[in-house]
């Protein structure tokens, strides 16, 4: 059965970090926004907690917070001529499947891109001349450069609880930190984690050979902590349960208890879990629990977004993980 449902501004597809971030965006700048989500809300109290979240057959064998490839999945080919083929065995690309998507079973390793990576296709003409480049390759520099990106790292850095040491403030070189890295205007908000010996064995024998060790940024707070927007971290308790988990101490920068939460205060919007995108039209596919708490057959849901010149929804696709490092 087909059912019309009421207009909004915006449909987000895939609510992790990217999707969640969009959300309370948007909402607060006043737009009407549904978010669609394959995955199922959960809480750090009731779901991440001791002693259940320690269950590594769970959710490093089988991959409890992850896509479920046999259900549904992305293909894949290595060239145009190839046939594409399901993915069928996650590997280090894992994919959440869950209100938060991978942010919730990251591992928090949280990098900033140099000037470098904006301008790859101009520094290698610079470099190697206009022909280096086959014309055949789509690589391009992105039309934006690391001064009007940082406002935004910084943001989010204050916004995820991430840990570190700063490399170069303001063009200052700072001892400790990062000296390759790009200019920000102040450090990290929290300090950097505690090494442990393995960490301090690396960096006494990389400073003796003359390099510059620096310890890595990321979102796990170091320290208890309050965001800019009011979300209360815990201390990370280096309980080496970081990635394919949810974190039972709330010290790790995950979308479902930040920038989520505010989304869903708003009244400008609305969730819907257990929900599936095809994208035929403005048609949307969801999928939704029967009383026993199986899943049903797919409801088709045909949700439009307001669009003045197509009636077409605005859609912000947000699917994959926006920071993953392994």
């Amino acid at each position: 059965m087909t059912t019309n449902l009421k207009e909004v501004d915006v449909v987000i597809v895939g609510l992790g970090w990217t999707g969640g971030i969009l959300a309370k965006e948007l909402t607060e700048a006043g737009l009407k926004v549904v978010a669609l989500e394959r995955g199922a809300p959960r809480s750090s109290e009731n779901d991440y907690s001791l002693p259940n979240i320690r269950d590594e057959l769970r959710y490093v064998v089988r991959h409890d917070l992850m896509q479920n490839t046999a259900r549904d999945t992305i293909t894949v080919r290595n060239n145009p001529q190839q046939e594409a083929l399901p993915m069928r065995r996650l590997g280090s690309f894992l994919p959440g499947e869950v209100v938060g998507g991978s942010g919730v079973h990251w591992s928090g390793h949280t990098w900033r891109w140099t000037d470098m990576e904006f301008k790859v296709r101009s520094n290698y003409e610079e470099r190697y001349g206009k022909k280096f480049i086959p014309d055949d390759m789509t690589i391009q520099d992105w039309g934006i450069t690391y001064a009007e990106l940082e406002p935004y790292y910084d943001k989010f850095e204050y916004t995820a609880a991430v840990s570190g040491k700063a490399g170069n403030i303001g063009g200052h070189i700072q001892a400790g930190g990062n000296p390759f890295e790009a200019p920000r205007v102040r450090d990290y908000p929290l300090p950097p984690l505690t090494p442990i010996l393995a960490s301090e064995m690396f960096t006494d024998a990389a400073r003796n050979a003359g390099y510059h060790p620096f310890p890595r940024p990321s979102a796990n707070a170091s320290q208890p902590y309050t965001n800019p927007d009011g979300s209360k971290f815990g201390g990370c308790q280096y309980c080496g349960y970081c990635q394919r988990f949810g974190c039972e101490a709330n010290a790790k920068g995950s979308p479902h208890m930040t920038v989520i939460p505010i989304a869903m205060r708003n009244p400008n919007f609305e969730l819907r879990t257990h929900s599936w995108a095809r994208i035929p039209g403005s048609l949307r596919f969801s999928r939704t629990p029967t009383p026993s708490g199986s899943p049903a057959l797919p409801t088709q849901t045909c949700s439009t977004a307001r669009n003045s010149s197509s009636r077409r929804p605005s859609c912000c696709y947000a699917p994959m993980p926006s920071t993953t490092c392994t």
